[in-house]
């Protein structure tokens, strides 16, 4: 990929135009550049004090890591603008298409609504002799239609000559249509027209989309055309509760919804993107810079991926964020992770980068070698350095400092770990609790609409329901369900709750039975039209002894309620697919691995789920705190579940439209759970590979007469060894092992050191030491007159201490016997009590007990083999 240069170089070109907006990544550049002029003022002072620290070389690497850094910051930040983009630019299509979906249906259903075509029997024109007595029944027919479709503004009921014979409208003084759509409806195979543009019905309106069909005699193939119905649809106004529910106002963005063209049909800000503008559809690019109104934009445009083979016009969702907003930093998320799991996560996360995951190793690595070279710089100053004490302040600081870069590092790495992993978990929780919303509204809308048809009512007051009667009421249910496949079952019961039709057949044996439940109750006491009663979320007989929702309205006589109508909702069938087409898919349109999702009640019963484990029915076993959200409400945490680390988004259901609204009576919170895999808990388990002890924070006693001990850790044990002893230390990844040396030995092979090979041993288990980690260091100690080198492994590095000679507590060996390597014991202070004691080794004792000539015989042959 090519680069290009910034405030620091090696930034990728895709970035460039972007990374000035993204406060986060301006924020640590600007961090990571104040520590690199301090590095530049280090690297000068190390020169006067002496320290013997390659500083050019740590700080070059440090700066590099930098670069990266600020790059992979500003690519991932980037990306997950585009993916936010592109799953807003879907779902705004998508959820205004299966919208429409449910119109296509209306719109075939209420042609054949009976009161309306006796209505056009006896009024084939205005002239008609009860035109206007009739024309006040099928008016208030309309409104209460629109009631409970409130998607609707209007209905619109014209001659096949175009002649309107009614509306809602009472401004309007058109007396015959001339619109286009009459000879389409006439002439049409299809079941519906559906139409966008102007209409001359509609003169209030631009644009306006209208679903219109024939009313024919009798459903039969070629009846006599009666009358053509168009229902007009409250397009603007569902575009904005969609982009309501998408919008991000923080970032300035701008939600659309295009035509073929590319022109403007619905605007989340009309302002800053009017309708009618017209735009580039950003189809085969995953993003595009687009200028529109001096301003620069990122854009993306997605098509509808249909629902049940229903794709409406050829509209697409399209979203447009000013590139000077797109980056605005989120409100941080409430819940606490710290940075060490996060990183952990990181390097074990499927969905991140290997460049990535490269990032805090690579920070590990130098501040590893920042650690040696400080370590190995404070023992070769020696007691006769000049400005000994400068030079160790000097170390000091430059340790702070790689270890604040180092900070920096991971703090940035973890944060956008974390981003990056919470990522469209919300988003997703809402989608799949929005879709059920919005679908259950049609059923709170189908039950109330069906309870008012004029056989249902008219059957029910009789005093003798006679078999005619129950054959054209189970007729009319059939029918019904036929083209309303989402029930399997509709039933009509009398005032007593007995059933008295059904509209599937084989739940015949169901009529002349009663319907204990409270919803039979509750339905039988509603006092108007507007209401309606749903059951618990519970098994039904009814739905074959599973858990459903079945949905209920009175049907009454004039004012006296004569029964009820239920409808048995495919819970099992509907809510899975819900939650199954709203997780996010891979191209080929399966769903991506490690996601499933979970509908749940209130008392945490399971309501539906993608996830085997979790049975329709049963209870999530969950924090109940989720299930205190309020409704709308969300949330997105990192939690571990099944022994598994996942991304949870949770969003308490709002409902939609007057769908349980302040206005409606029907109270039913409904929580969404969006699950996303991560890894699982064992593999993420954090290594702190940070080779600096943590013990330096100690302070101990000072004299006149002082040693210095360097320090470091095996296992537990804090151990040190007299400077005048010490060498250096070198990675532990110099050494060279020999398969001849039995592995329990403590001889571990050699390490080239000043041309020599050094015998290298480990000394854990003479500390009576188990489960030592994996060794980062060998500490390469010199004895005897001629300076012979051994060295010794050790896990971490600590501090050169400077202690006082009478602090120093020498142990005797006719107290502690033999067995140990230690010879002497150093205190904390009176300033830092309760701290670890410093245990310093023996030189002469683990050359006694480890090192004695007849074994360094054997292992000299063995090295020589």
């Amino acid at each position: 990929m090519k680069k290009n240069n910034y405030k620091y170089k090696n930034i990728s070109n895709d970035v460039i135009p972007y990374i000035k907006h993204m406060e986060q990544v301006e924020d640590d550049r600007e961090r990571l550049h104040e520590l690199s002029n301090h590095w530049n003022t280090l690297s000068l002072l190390s020169q006067l004090g002496d320290a013997g620290v390659n500083m050019s070389k740590i700080k070059n690497n440090f700066t590099e890591l930098s670069y990266e850094l600020i790059n992979h910051l500003a690519i991932e930040l980037l990306n997950k603008n585009i993916n936010e983009m592109d799953f807003k630019a879907q779902v705004a299509v998508d959820i205004m298409i299966r919208n429409l979906f449910e119109r296509t249906a209306d719109i075939g259903f209420l042609a054949t609504d009976d009161d309306i075509r006796a209505f056009l029997l006896k009024n084939d024109t205005k002239y008609s002799t009860h035109y206007q007595e009739d024309l006040d029944i099928i008016k208030e027919r309309f409104r209460e239609y629109i009631r409970k479709y409130s998607v609707y503004f209007d209905i619109v009921l014209m001659s096949p000559k175009g002649e309107i014979l009614a509306n809602l409208d009472e401004d309007l003084t058109l007396s015959k249509s001339k619109d286009s759509i009459i000879d389409e409806v006439l002439n049409t195979s299809s079941e519906y027209v559906e139409t966008f543009k102007y209409h001359d019905f509609l003169p209030k309106e631009k644009k306006s989309l209208v679903y219109s069909y024939r009313v024919t005699k009798t459903n039969e193939e070629g009846s006599e055309v009666l009358g053509i119905l168009s229902l007009c649809f409250k397009f603007q106004d569902e575009m904005k509760q969609i982009f309501n529910n998408l919008i991000n106002k923080d970032k300035k963005e701008a939600i659309l919804l295009l035509d073929k063209e590319g022109v403007v049909i619905a605007t989340s800000d009309k302002y800053q993107i009017p309708l009618g503008a017209e735009l580039e559809i950003v189809l085969h690019d995953s993003y595009k810079l687009i200028s529109f109104g001096g301003v620069d934009y990122i854009c993306k445009s997605n098509k509808t991926t249909g629902y049940q083979g229903f794709h409406g016009l050829e509209w697409y969702g399209h979203v447009m964020i000013p590139i000077t907003h797109a980056f605005a930093q989120e409100d941080e998320d409430t819940f606490e992770i710290s940075e060490e799991l996060l990183l952990s996560i990181l390097q074990n996360g499927k969905q991140f980068t290997e460049a990535l995951k490269n990032i805090p190793k690579q920070a590990n690595s130098i501040q590893k070698s920042l650690n040696r070279a400080i370590w190995n710089g404070t023992i070769n100053q020696g007691s006769t350095t000049s400005n000994k004490q400068f030079s160790k302040a000097l170390m000091l600081e430059i340790r702070q400092t790689g270890q604040d870069t180092k900070s920096i590092i991971g703090s940035s790495i973890a944060n956008l770990t974390k981003t990056i992993i919470l990522g469209d978990s919300v988003f997703y929780a809402d989608l799949i609790v929005d879709i059920m919303d919005r679908n259950l509204y049609e059923r709170a809308n189908d039950c109330r609409w069906w309870a008012l048809t004029s056989d249902f009512q008219k059957i029910l007051a009789k005093d003798n329901i006679v078999m005619d009667d129950v054959l054209r009421m189970n007729e009319i249910l059939e029918y019904i369900n036929d083209l309303y496949t989402v029930y399997t079952n509709i039933f009509i019961y009398d005032k007593h709750g007995y059933i008295k039709a059904t509209s599937n057949q084989e739940e015949r044996h169901l009529i002349g039975k009663r319907v204990s439940k409270n919803f039979v109750t509750h339905t039988l006491e509603l006092s108007d039209s507007s209401k309606y009663a749903v059951s618990d979320f519970e098994a039904s007989e009814y739905y074959d002894n599973k858990h459903t929702y079945i949905y209920n309205a009175a049907i009454k006589n004039n004012d006296s309620v004569v029964g009820g109508i239920g409808l048995v909702f495919d819970s099992e069938i509907q809510f899975k697919n819900m939650i199954h087409e709203s997780l996010p898919k891979n191209i080929d349109g399966t769903t991506k691995n490690g996601v499933f999702a979970t509908l749940a009640t209130k008392n945490m019963q399971i309501i539906s789920s993608t996830n085997e484990k979790h049975q329709v029915g049963q209870y999530l076993e969950l924090d109940s705190s989720y299930f205190n959200l309020q409704s709308g409400e969300s949330t997105s945490e990192i939690i571990i579940y099944d022994e598994k680390y996942y991304a949870l988004g949770v969003k308490c259901s709002k409902g939609y439209r007057e769908y349980k609204s302040a206005q409606d009576d029907y109270v039913n919170d409904v929580y969404s759970f969006f699950f996303s895999y991560i890894c699982d808990k064992s593999e993420a388990v954090y290594h702190k590979d940070d080779n600096f002890s943590p013990k330096t924070d100690v302070v101990f006693e000072k004299g006149t007469e002082s040693i210095d001990i360097a320090t470091f850790m095996i296992a537990n044990q804090w151990l040190g060894i007299d400077t005048r002893h010490v060498v250096e230390t070198v990675s532990a990844t110099e050494l060279k092992t020999t398969i001849k040396i039995d592995k329990n030995h403590h001889f571990k092979g050699t390490v080239i050191y000043n041309d020599k090979a050094v015998m290298v041993i480990d000394i854990q288990k003479f500390l009576q030491e188990k489960d030592v980690e994996e060794y980062q260091e060998i500490v390469i100690i010199k004895y005897g007159e001629h300076d012979t080198y051994l060295g010794i492994l050790v896990n971490s590095l600590g501090i050169i201490a400077e202690v006082a000679n009478d602090n120093v507590n020498q142990l005797h060996n006719e107290i502690i016997g033999g067995g140990t390597l230690i010879d002497s014991l150093v205190f904390p202070s009176s300033e830092t009590p309760g701290k670890d004691v410093l245990s310093i080794l023996s030189l002469d004792k683990i050359m006694k007990e480890l090192v004695s000539p007849e074994y360094s015989k054997m292992i000299h042959k063995q090295v020589m083999r």
